[in-house]
């Protein structure tokens, strides 16, 4: 009876400790805080919350397609870090895609593409194409007119101008603080932190996160972007990075194709997964002091067992008191 009691105990522990990671980190992840967004047009907001006028019949058409194509993306965002698309007709149609940070679980990534679908109808909802970047997630669509009636996916629709391989150029950028010219050898680290992402990217397929020396270091490239365009995308990042943001401790910079950042810890690495720029978060640390809690209880739950088992003769209690050494190893 004990030795089964022990049994259970364990697989319920264990089944704790494999949750744990991703109720930790996910708490502590601002995915849906709004970097930036860049929204063109100014045409009236096809979703406006007072009622449209609908009598054009052009604006009813465009409303609904963006809402096809937003919930299709939201849709795909549950089992999907990247995904594109093309919705609507040869009039009316939205091409665009979405992308999670790749190292963010697939729950928070389908809370950010939902989070980007809100967004996008508040802020761009008259925009002819639209980008818009959280923490965690980035939208971009473009409406255009298409010259295969009927069409529905990107698939098979490579020539668009939003999916041909992009030129890298400057789209967005975030210098924070100017205090790096005091610190010895700040831009050579930079540098070096920067072409370790470089290949970095290459090596894991589009994603890199690392800290090098006193810098963390997070890029990514869009999904499309092949692997040798992407290296050389984080390569003109990096390039920017040196001259929009020289002095700068932390940076952010957004091209077309990818996005890097940096950020300067002179007394404390991140080494763990989910780290965010802004805020440190001990992730390890927080998982191991839960870990060794629940299994202290745990093991002290077992221990009075044993101490009850003890009062009663018999023969399995050379074998409940290897049991109970063996489990006490695991956490001394």
């Amino acid at each position: 009876m004990v030795v089964h009691l022990i049994s259970l105990l364990t697989q319920t522990l264990a089944l704790i400790i494999l949750s744990l990671p991703s109720i930790i980190n996910t708490s502590q992840l601002d995915f849906d805080t709004l970097v930036f967004k860049q929204c063109d047009s100014l045409a009236p907001n096809i979703f406006q919350k007072t009622t449209p006028n609908y009598s054009n019949n052009s604006l009813f058409l465009r409303a609904q397609a963006l809402s096809s194509f937003l919930r299709k993306l939201e849709s795909e965002s549950s089992w999907s870090k990247f995904f594109k698309t093309l919705v609507g007709n040869e009039e009316h149609a939205v091409s665009g895609w979405f992308q999670c940070r790749e190292d963010y679980p697939s729950g928070i990534c389908h809370k950010c593409v939902g989070a980007l679908r809100e967004i996008s109808y508040r802020l761009c909802g008259n925009a002819t194409s639209a980008r818009i970047h959280l923490r965690g997630c980035h939208l971009i669509y473009k409406f255009e007119r298409i010259d295969t009636p009927g069409a529905q996916e990107i698939n098979n629709h490579h020539n668009y101008k939003l999916f041909e391989s992009p030129e890298h150029g400057l789209i967005h950028k975030i210098c924070e603080g100017a205090t790096a010219e005091t610190l010895a050898g700040f831009e050579e680290m930079r540098a070096e932190a920067l072409i370790a992402a470089e290949t970095g990217v290459v090596d894991g397929h589009g994603f890199y996160e690392d800290s090098y020396k006193l810098l963390h270091v997070v890029a990514q490239c869009d999904g499309h972007v092949e692997a040798c365009d992407c290296g050389e995308c984080i390569s003109s990042a990096a390039a920017a990075a040196a001259e929009e943001c020289r002095w700068s401790v932390a940076g952010q910079i957004y091209l077309e194709g990818c996005h890097v950042s940096y950020t300067y810890h002179p007394h404390e690495l991140p080494n763990d997964s989910y780290h965010e720029e802004g805020s440190k978060v001990n992730t390890g640390k927080s998982l191991a002091i839960v870990v060794g809690g629940v299994a202290a209880l745990v093991f002290v739950a077992i221990f009075f067992m044993f101490l009850k088992s003890l009062r009663k003769k018999g023969d399995g209690t050379l074998t409940l008191l290897l049991v109970l050494i063996s489990f006490y190893s695991i956490f001394i």
